[in-house]
């Protein structure tokens, strides 16, 4: 109900029936209490749900990938503060920070490791208010990627390379907006294995000239 109220320290469980035919996918939930949704999603309060696929309904390459689960949280502190203040609120948000930063599962640019040469399926959900991610992989491995799904659906010709080769064929960047999810796979290669090497995920919304050379590109 969008009227259900939960005081802070309060908890609830909900248990939800999920259809046999569902399609399996990777899906997104928040609280939905009318006027005060913004204030809480942009707070952190939000996660992600899985429906499995079911056996033989997605390629066997797929199913036998190791899964990774990337909740990207958008801590924009002054909208957050700003919303607050537009619908009179007096309890959340009562800063004068302009903090505004991505956290990955809870962590500030947490960092995951890969076995070179196997492939992941990356399960990324953008939880946010009022922002556009786009982001692509760099550094010193050799990554490729891919997409299979964007908002619990399957690409209908999957996978899509992301990867861009050489000066002529640019990354295509992954594109999320609040709620959007992505199912990417991505699989890596060391050209020095001996001296270590790594790949990030980075935000070409801070990278004003590549992004710009991307839209040139297209």
């Amino acid at each position: 109900s969008i009227f259900m109220r939960l005081a802070p320290g309060d908890s609830m469980t909900w248990i939800y029936h999920i259809p046999a035919n569902h399609m399996g996918g990777t899906f997104f939930y928040h609280p939905h209490l009318h006027h005060a949704t913004a204030a809480q999603v942009g707070g952190g309060a939000a996660g992600m749900i899985i429906v499995e696929d079911p056996k033989g309904s997605i390629p066997e390459y797929v199913e036998q990938m190791e899964e990774k689960i990337l909740i990207l949280t958008a801590m924009d502190f002054e909208l957050s503060s700003s919303i607050e203040r537009q619908g009179l609120g007096n309890f959340f948000w009562q800063t004068e920070s302009k903090t505004n930063a991505v956290l990955a599962n809870g962590v500030h640019q947490p960092k995951v490791t890969l076995q070179q040469g196997k492939w992941y399926r990356f399960r990324m959900l953008f939880s946010a208010i009022e922002m556009l991610l786009q982001m692509t992989n760099r550094g010193s491995a050799m990554c490729s990627t891919k997409l299979l799904a964007k908002d619990g659906i399957w690409l209908e010709v999957s996978p899509r390379d992301l990867t861009g080769t050489g000066k002529f064929t640019k990354p295509i960047p992954i594109q999320l907006g609040p709620a959007n999810r992505a199912d990417i796979a991505i699989a890596c290669t060391c050209p020095s294995p001996g001296l270590g090497c790594y790949s990030e995920f980075y935000s070409l919304q801070n990278c004003t000239d590549e992004t710009l050379a991307l839209e040139a590109s297209e």
